[in-house]
């Protein structure tokens, strides 16, 4: 007797998504692509610790512990790129599909020993507000959004900042054998002057399934265009909810400069 047919999952429901923040780890940053996914979307932002220094193994765990009991979609901002990715390697039952949000597997940047020594020196705190505004929002931060980064950042202990960047600067996910199945949506900030531009060829590496949105837009990409990163994410989830299983195609073979699957909706 032949096995009944998959139910096919219902395009139109109200579904949960949960968003993991950047590097100060406290969600706040967050809340505009909330509101903008807020009417189609059941949003739950994770905030870390903002006392204790723990290492990616550790978030993961602090994130699993923490994570829907129903389906959702994961999405990684920036340092937590390799969270959703290793959460998602996991393939938890409920976990439908990964957003990666101007992030990596790994960070293929020179320099990584004197930049992991800085970053024990000299806390991002005290990085002059006009270099934080150039970095991540090209230069054309709101002052309100300034204003906001710089709260997270002091409410953040020093130590816990840098770790994380000591964790971000040596993690290699393609190298741990980590592989992602779930389709995975890729948002790339066009004029990110954070993320190397081989960023999302370390997260193609491990996935089996990757889209990616080109948005024009600077490393704080979620925060600059909101209302675009909802859309996109609203678009990939129809399309994979549409899409047959049959359809989904392991990662093709890339050049130096190519990526899987690409979508430029600048």
């Amino acid at each position: 007797m032949s096995e009944p047919p998959a139910p096919v999952p219902d395009a139109t429901a109200r579904r949960a998504i949960v968003l993991l923040p950047g590097l100060d780890g406290t969600g706040r940053l967050l809340a505009d692509v909330a509101a903008a996914l807020a009417p189609d979307y059941d949003v739950a932002i994770i905030a870390y610790p903002t006392q204790e220094p723990l290492s990616y193994d550790a978030l993961v765990a602090y994130v699993r512990q923490r994570l829907p009991q129903r389906p959702f979609l994961l999405l990684g901002e920036s340092f937590s790129g390799p969270v959703a990715l290793r959460l998602a390697a996991e393939a938890p039952p409920l976990l439908e599909a990964v957003v990666i949000c101007a992030s990596f597997a790994r960070l293929d940047i020179a320099l990584k020993p004197m930049l992991a020594a800085l970053a024990g020196i000299v806390s991002p705190r005290l990085v002059p507000t006009a270099l934080l505004d150039r970095l991540l929002a090209g230069g054309r931060a709101q002052p309100a959004l300034l204003a906001g980064l710089r709260r997270c950042l002091s409410d953040v202990a020093a130590p816990v900042l840098a770790a994380r960047l000591r964790e971000a600067l040596r993690v290699d996910l393609p190298a741990a054998g980590v592989a992602v199945g779930q389709p995975l949506l890729y948002l790339r900030a066009t004029d990110d002057r954070l993320m190397p531009a081989s960023a999302p060829d370390t997260v193609a590496a491990i996935a089996r399934d990757m889209h990616i949105t080109a948005i024009r837009a600077p490393h704080f990409l979620l925060q600059s265009e909101p209302a675009r990163c909802a859309d996109a994410i609203r678009a990939f989830d129809r399309e994979r909810l549409a899409a047959p299983a049959s359809s989904i195609r392991p990662v093709p073979s890339r050049t130096a400069s190519g990526h899987a699957h690409q979508d430029h909706r600048p």
